[in-house]
């Protein structure tokens, strides 16, 4: 069966003078089924890692309040709903609508919410979990979406100076080993020079060794097998300077690069990317 339910994504806004918020959480009702429910961000380290000027005991202490405040009211609705038949009455579902509209009214507070929202669901707990990983955990924004978006801005730059026509999506290798790199100029049916955009701002460095490690291993073996130009580029987004484990693996996958003769800028440096895909 399908349930209507709404849902209101909770923000983090330290600041109101710049408007700067972070997604920290969601809440969600199904007055239908006597269901509400919420989900907010246990871990810090977005939020220090974003407003990295705040003490983290604020953003603890104020959000400690507000998941109180939440309870209390899932208390009530829980109670309120227990005492009605089921399905709920017109008066039970108008009580949770009066409450959810009067958590979310907009307010002068470090948590705020985005405006309310509707979502037909099967199960509203599973619903609650798959938006939270959605906005909050951002499970779509994986390496590859990631890579995609720096892939994006590079060749935005590319066309601006008029030279995106020059490059193609080419596989280069074997039928036993090859692979595709999307910014590759062609002469004569040979790579003249590659641009790889890179993805190495995770804040695991396991993450970021393996992802490094990977295309170290690729362009080591490609060169071995005389597959690849001498003109290489990589631009890449580096992690938090502040996260040191991860900058430290950092620094040696663009070490490993450059000991492949393999030039690495960051991915905004436009002139150096210009220059490079003009020559």
């Amino acid at each position: 069966m399908k349930y209507a339910c709404q849902y209101a994504i909770v923000r983090f806004l330290p600041y109101a003078e710049t408007g700067e918020f972070a997604n920290i959480g969601i809440v969600l009702t199904c007055p239908q089924t006597g269901y509400f429910d919420f989900k907010l961000l246990t871990r810090v380290r977005r939020i220090s890692a974003f407003f990295n000027e705040l003490d983290v005991s604020i953003f603890r202490s104020v959000k400690a309040s507000f998941s109180t405040e939440l309870d209390r009211v899932k208390a009530m609705l829980t109670a309120a709903h227990a005492n009605k038949k089921v399905p709920p009455t017109q008066t039970n579902k108008a009580l949770f609508n009066h409450l959810f509209a009067e958590i979310i009214r907009p307010r002068e507070a470090m948590i705020r919410f985005d405006d309310p929202r509707v979502i037909i669901a099967d199960n509203p707990s599973d619903k609650l979990n798959e938006l939270f990983d959605h906005y909050v955990a951002r499970n779509f924004a994986t390496k590859k979406y990631q890579e995609q978006l720096i892939e994006r801005h590079v060749s935005q730059a590319l066309k601006h100076a008029d030279l995106m026509k020059l490059y193609t999506p080419v596989v280069l290798g074997n039928n036993a080993y090859h692979v595709r790199f999307p910014l590759v100029k062609m002469e004569n049916d040979e790579a003249q020079k590659i641009i790889k955009p890179l993805h190495l701002a995770q804040d695991d460095p396991t993450s970021l060794y393996d992802h490094g490690w990977e295309w170290v291993g690729k362009i080591r073996k490609l060169k071995r097998e005389q597959y690849l130009p001498n003109a290489i580029l990589f631009a890449v987004n580096e992690p938090n300077i502040e996260n040191t484990e991860c900058h430290a693996a950092f620094t040696e996958i663009m070490d490993e690069l450059r000991n492949q003769n393999v030039k690495v800028i960051p991915y905004d440096d436009t002139e150096e990317l210009i220059k490079f895909a003009h020559e």
